[in-house]
């Protein structure tokens, strides 16, 4: 490889000589952006001719950031789940191309970077669309509530651009959509327009990967993210709601009294800690009830666009799950019910083997079994928790008890202990100070 300096009219430029292609042996030169004075030019020569030698050196290129996640979505749409690439399209379209995409991909350094991860922070959140997407659930169920009390699109449009800040440019027309589409499409309030520190924690992981890729593809010679300054979001324990044992006993307590048809399923994801998608993915097939135990083997995921039967995401997360005896017997009459309904469908049934389905067979919709969880919390008077937050409810009730959390790990599918001991990391102060007492009472009278 060799370099030379050029002067043309004013600016001065380097020229280098790359080996000849090996497919065609046709001469290959590069040419680098021009430089005010010839000293320059000489200095960026031979950092060039430095770099080559090391291994570093990258040709110059036009492509943008936008340019390049395109081509990198496309390469990793088929090496994750469904649900991930979703989340991957997601946040690179509205956190990273939305704000960095017209810069070019060789110009990115740590500076570029963390001056996104700040705009993020301060400024990141995407504005509620005119479909209604956007708001929060407080403004969806302030907008049910005045609708069933009769009052008109228009007067309520008025009244939540008066009690909401998020609201303050909300018409009737968007509020007739966010009430057709419900509560599925309400995103948690924020205090400030910006994203949580988590998220952008979670876009830098993306970027850091897809400039991973670019590096091993020779789109650049390091990957910028290396050295980048991403908020800390590692799991908040104040961002973990869960229900006492109480209040939880009193939702499947007036579950039971309602007749629910849904119960049994509440009373598995209350007493195993089983993700949404697992628990309606579970298949009688998957499920032994004499021997009070079940098998985590797939699991019904959701994107924007469609819902599949999926794989779980790791190897933990196909695992073994022990029943009680309460649940079992539970599940022992869900499936009776489950019989007397398909008798009535007669042909028409769509079996598919689920324990959990609509009354013709087919499989429950994720977004429908929260919000139904949802209403029937707020029907019961309840502290509000999402259908997650049982999953929650169980590590929580576990660890007070004194259950280990290797336990609770293989029980809920981490892959690592840490991910466990972070995520429930605010029961710790309860067992420290049993810990301290139970120690103690040892040895001292």
């Amino acid at each position: 490889m060799r370099g030379s300096v050029v002067k043309k009219g004013t600016r001065w430029y380097v020229k280098i000589e790359l080996d000849p292609d090996p497919s065609t042996g046709q001469r290959r030169q590069k040419w680098h952006s021009g430089y005010n004075t010839k000293r320059e030019a000489e200095r960026a020569r031979i950092d060039l001719l430095s770099k080559f030698d090391r291994g570093e050196y990258v040709e110059p290129s036009h492509q943008t950031v936008a340019d390049y996640f395109a081509d990198w979505l496309k390469a990793t749409e088929h090496t994750v789940r469904p649900s991930t690439f979703d989340s991957y399209s997601r946040n690179v379209k509205n956190h990273v191309v939305a704000h960095i995409g017209s810069v070019r991909l060789t110009k990115v350094d740590a500076g570029v970077l963390n001056g996104l991860y700040a705009e993020l922070l301060t400024s990141g959140r995407c504005k509620p669309s005119r479909t209604g997407k956007g708001y929060s659930p407080e403004v969806v169920e302030r907008a049910t509530e005045l609708r069933s009390q009769g009052v008109s699109l228009a007067a309520t449009a008025e009244q939540l651009r008066a009690e909401f800040v998020e609201a303050e440019h909300i018409t009737k027309d968007t509020l007739a959509s966010l009430l057709r589409a419900g509560v599925s499409t309400a995103t948690p309030a924020r205090a400030r327009p910006g994203l949580d520190r988590r998220t952008v924690n979670y876009v830098h992981t993306i970027i850091h990967r897809a400039f991973k890729d670019a590096v091993r593809w020779g789109r650049l010679a390091r990957n910028p993210a290396d050295a980048a300054n991403p908020p800390h979001g590692g799991q908040k324990s104040d961002g973990i709601h869960a229900w006492d044992a109480p209040t939880l006993r009193a939702f499947l307590d007036a579950s039971s009294r309602a007749n629910d048809r849904l119960q049994g399923l509440w009373v598995l994801l209350a007493t195993t800690g089983m993700r949404r998608g697992e628990a309606i993915g579970l298949r009688w097939s998957d499920l032994d009830l004499d021997a009070a135990r079940l098998r985590v083997v797939q699991t019904i995921i959701q994107t924007r666009s469609e819902v599949m039967i999926g794989e779980p995401k790791t190897t933990q997360g196909r695992r073994p799950i022990a029943l009680d005896r309460g649940t079992v017997a539970v599940l022992r009459e869900h499936r009776r019910r489950m019989l007397e309904e398909r008798m009535l469908i007669g042909p028409d049934f769509n079996d598919q083997g689920l324990v959990f389905h609509q009354p013709d067979g087919s499989w429950l919709h994720p977004d429908a079994v929260s919000e139904m969880f949802l209403r029937r919390v707020r029907r019961y008077g309840l502290e509000r928790l999402t259908l997650h937050g049982l999953r929650h409810t169980w590590a929580t009730l576990a660890l007070e008890a004194g259950i280990h959390p290797r336990v609770v790990q293989e029980r809920f599918g981490h892959s690592t202990i840490s991910i466990t001991l972070g995520m429930y990391s605010h029961v710790g102060p309860t067992l420290h100070d049993e810990a301290a007492e139970t120690i103690a009472s040892l040895f001292i009278g």
